[in-house]
């Protein structure tokens, strides 16, 4: 029987970051994802942010990608278009297909020395101080457990519980194939409040809506978006549907969220790390991935040091956009954002930091405040 020091389960960003950090330092590691090469079904937004973060693994550039230009942003007949600085090292947003991305990432984690298991695990059980992990064709044991296995993570569930619906949000649409473009789109969603976005891949559009769980109906966001598209495109094209769940955790869950134990971590989304206004989880789940590898690497208590240091870097913004996140939805608000985008260069500035990760939820108070939109500001400071 194999035995490693730490087994993560899914290969994804966080997933093979960590395992590559961990390889690196020599750590015998193993990674279990039977899904690889796939495409995962989400709009596939990279932030500038996250790419600097995993540059000394791969070369961005070697990753073909559309570098987006602009973004209208819509609420009911109100547009407003927020142009983006670009880079040739650094793109503000870019969009990549997972396939190429997570499978760049997954090499790197090889080269390192990582073991591959191109398999699904089937079960994970604590036995006599270690993880068996097991698979349809055989079992592993590893002194750690990781969990990168995405909002349905059967480590999740082994170590404590699933997340609850209404911690959950449905992202529902369509792959639009045949339609190639450098321009993002936001349509804000009164009911269920959300948004929907339509964002550029090599070869097509991914068009697709995400409201709760609790609250939407898959069925009504696929109309939503098959609206959109019958408005908005134009040429031939072909649909393809998809829908993924996307944690999007409440305040009080965040605020008792545990990621770690006795010999388990869990990232990522698998660990609710998902901006909850906005959906993007990829930085986060490198972030997370950073602190794991962190954490078990330096001596001590390494479940204790994971908890303090996602709760600084992840849990904290998360928290602080959880508690926006109602107003941020409310149709008076909107309408206010969408008329500052329209009169307002800063507060298109503020949007495009925000978006691109650049703008954190502690400061955009403040900065909105420097803008003298005295009535976005004073929607934000409700409650």
């Amino acid at each position: 029987m194999d035995h490693y020091d730490v087994a993560i389960v899914g290969a994804g960003p966080a997933g093979c970051r960590a395992a590559w950090r961990l390889a690196r330092a020599g750590a015998r590691v193993a990674i279990f994802d039977g899904s690889h090469p796939r495409e995962k079904p989400c709009g596939g937004g990279v932030t500038g942010r996250a790419l600097e973060l995993v540059r000394d693994a791969i070369d961005p550039a070697s990753i073909r990608a559309v570098t987006i230009e602009d973004i209208t942003f819509e609420h009911g007949p109100r547009r407003a278009q927020v142009v983006l600085e670009t880079s040739d090292s650094t793109p503000y947003l870019a969009v990549t297909p997972r396939m190429a991305f997570d499978g760049a990432l997954l090499e790197a984690a090889l080269h390192a020395g990582v073991m591959w298991r191109p398999e699904r695990v089937r079960e994970v059980v604590w036995d006599h101080g270690e993880w068996q992990v097991s698979t349809r064709r055989d079992t592993t044991r590893a002194a750690w457990i990781v969990g990168a296995d995405g909002p349905n993570s059967l480590v999740r569930r082994r170590v404590g519980h699933a997340f609850e619906r209404a911690d959950l949000s449905i992202a529902t649409g369509f792959y639009v194939h045949g339609i190639a473009s450098h321009s993002v789109a936001i349509a804000f969603e009164d009911s269920p409040p959300g948004y929907l976005w339509s964002f550029p891949r090599l070869d097509h559009l991914a068009v697709g809506v995400c409201a709760q769980a609790d609250r939407a109906q898959a069925s009504t966001l696929f109309a939503r978006a098959s609206d959109w598209i019958e408005r908005n495109v134009s040429g031939t094209f072909t649909l393809e549907r998809y829908s993924w769940p996307i944690p999007s955790l409440r305040t009080s869950t965040l605020e008792r969220e545990r990621p770690s134990g006795s010999q388990w971590m869990l990232l990522g989304d698998a660990a609710g790390m998902v901006d909850p206004i906005t959906r993007e989880g990829i930085f986060f789940a490198l972030v997370s991935a950073e602190a794991a590898a962190d954490s078990l690497l330096e001596a001590g208590n390494s479940a204790q040091a994971y908890i303090e240091r996602v709760r600084s870097l992840v849990y904290d913004e998360l928290i602080r956009a959880a508690r926006l996140k109602s107003r941020f939805f409310n149709p008076r608000f909107t309408s206010l954002l969408l008329r500052g985008l329209a009169e307002s260069a800063r507060i298109r500035d503020i949007m495009a930091d925000l978006v691109a990760g650049r703008q954190s939820y502690r400061g955009l108070r403040r900065r909105l405040l420097g803008t003298m939109q005295l009535g976005l500001l004073l929607e934000m400071l409700k409650g």
